[in-house]
């Protein structure tokens, strides 16, 4: 068998049980593959060929499109075994090589500081559409992911306690309104249920009073589906549409030389809590992660920071002690 063949076999079984954004994302990844093996029989891509091709992505992808490639690849090997094509999977055993160009866990993560957002939010309640600021707020107040803010509905607000219920995510690559999904989140932790402050609900409130008056006087073209962030005919916005509305409205802010996207909303907020000690038990929770450990990897060294100014300021405390 062929790898192509035995590649044709497994996607046609994978989508049963993923969701169709996994699906794409293996798809993509397997690419990688297909490039060098499609004719190459199965049993003769040994422990050694794969290695030797996984090793030599080192200097052309970051680690995680390589990890990508590498769990695709598992996946169809495993197949292959699963139905007796192979004895052996030759992807077992594999650890992936760090880039050597940059330290994976101490990446930079790119935020506004507290200054900056301040001024991102007076311009986009002075300059953007009505949607803007209520949108771009609850994403720096929240911790949402772009995809769960877009899909969120009335139904998953409760304005008495001033809390949120995350329990899916918006789906749409062909970028047109009508065409899009609403799925589960990847995972368990995703789902979640966070407290938002009084100032966002009562913005949330005023949008829904907003709506409530728009859909009366176009009854006729409003397909009213109960989402809050929508467009004149009730569809969902989708995420290229608060992207482009995104990057006009940075375009203010001319002194900032950042590459800010929807996603950098996320890590504003995680950072800010981290700059407020919150508890990093807590910041998970609030950003879906499935442990503390998750939020430690990707946020850790800012609290390393934090650490390092405590120290400081305490050695200025003491400075007239001599020991």
């Amino acid at each position: 068998m062929k790898f192509e063949a035995l590649y044709d076999e497994w996607i046609q079984t994978y989508p049963f049980t993923r969701m169709r954004s996994s699906t794409r994302n293996r798809i993509s990844s397997a690419k990688h593959l297909l490039a060098i093996w499609a004719n190459t029989p199965i049993n003769k891509i040994m422990k050694q060929t794969y290695r030797q091709y996984m090793n030599s992505l080192v200097s052309k992808y970051k680690y995680n499109t390589r990890e990508g490639i590498l769990i695709v690849g598992k996946m169809i090997f495993d197949y292959a075994i699963e139905m007796e094509f192979l004895q052996k999977n030759s992807t077992d055993n594999y650890m992936l090589p760090k880039n050597l160009d940059y330290d994976e866990d101490e990446q930079k993560l790119i935020f506004l500081e507290k200054e900056e957002l301040i001024q991102f939010l007076k311009i986009a309640k002075q300059d953007g559409l009505a949607i803007d600021y209520g949108f771009f707020c609850l994403l720096a107040f929240s911790g949402m992911r772009i995809g769960e803010a877009t899909s969120l509905q009335w139904k998953d607000l409760n304005f008495e306690d001033n809390s949120l219920y995350i329990n899916k995510t918006y789906y749409n690559p062909s970028n047109n309104k009508r065409k899009f999904e609403i799925q589960t989140p990847k995972t368990r932790s995703s789902k979640r249920e966070i407290l938002i402050d009084q100032s966002i609900m009562d913005l949330l409130k005023a949008l829904k009073q907003e709506q409530v008056q728009f859909i009366k006087k176009n009854k006729r073209i409003y397909k009213d589906q109960g989402f809050i962030f929508t467009c004149s005919e009730g569809y969902p916005h989708t995420i290229k549409q608060f992207f482009n509305r995104l990057q006009r409205l940075l375009k203010r802010m001319s002194d900032l030389n950042k590459h800010i996207t929807p996603h950098s909303f996320r890590h504003t907020h995680a950072s800010l809590l981290i700059e407020a000690n919150v508890n990093m038990k807590v910041i998970s929770h609030r950003l879906g992660h499935s442990s503390v450990s998750t939020t430690d990897k990707i946020y850790g060294h800012l609290t390393r920071g934090l650490e390092k100014k405590a120290s400081q300021q305490f050695s200025e405390l003491m400075k007239d002690l001599h020991i």
